[in-house]
């Protein structure tokens, strides 16, 4: 950067200013909602399914089996479970893609802020997408979240997952 008052130097791309922890907290926030309304007419229809194929059914409330008044419809449970599975497939499809191609998901696009590459500032493309999420969901969120937390004292705010991903999120 630049002293102030100065030109930056020719081919220099000033880098948007880190987003910080609030920020950050209102992307995945808002993400954990409007993604989670993505699947629910998935997980509707999973629960209708299941109701078909168990209508006859019952707790035996000696043994705690179900029991079942006739034939049990194993295809509507199955459809249902495919049904729920779908929905989990487009939803993770939906987010790596607005991840991998813009840097902003829904959330983030909401607040304000986008995970750029460290390298060049570019969208962070598949590989680092599916990457920064599975370390963020695996690593960085099961240990008391402390790698998302990692962000609030570190120099350049990244959190485990952009340090391993090599991306920063930055205001947009």
């Amino acid at each position: 950067m630049p002293p102030p008052g100065y030109p930056p130097a020719p081919g220099y791309a000033a880098r948007p200013p880190y987003a910080g922890f609030w920020q950050r907290f209102g992307g995945y926030f808002l993400d954990s909602i409007l993604y989670g309304l993505l699947i629910v007419p998935f997980i509707i229809a999973f629960v209708v399914l299941l109701g078909i194929g168990l209508e006859d059914c019952y707790s035996d409330p000696f043994t705690d089996e179900i029991v079942c008044n006739g034939r049990e419809k194993a295809g509507p449970i199955v459809g249902g479970a495919f049904v729920l599975l779908a929905g989990f497939v487009i939803v993770v499809f939906v987010y790596l893609r607005a991840l991998a191609r813009t840097g902003q998901t829904w959330g983030r696009k909401i607040v304000g802020i986008k995970v750029v590459r460290t390298d060049n500032g570019a969208a962070p493309g598949w590989g680092k997408a599916i990457g920064r999420s599975l370390f963020a969901g695996f690593i960085s969120a099961n240990i008391f979240y402390l790698g998302y937390l990692w962000m609030i004292w570190d120099g350049e705010k990244q959190a485990w997952h952009d340090k391993v991903a090599g991306t920063y999120v930055v205001s947009a």
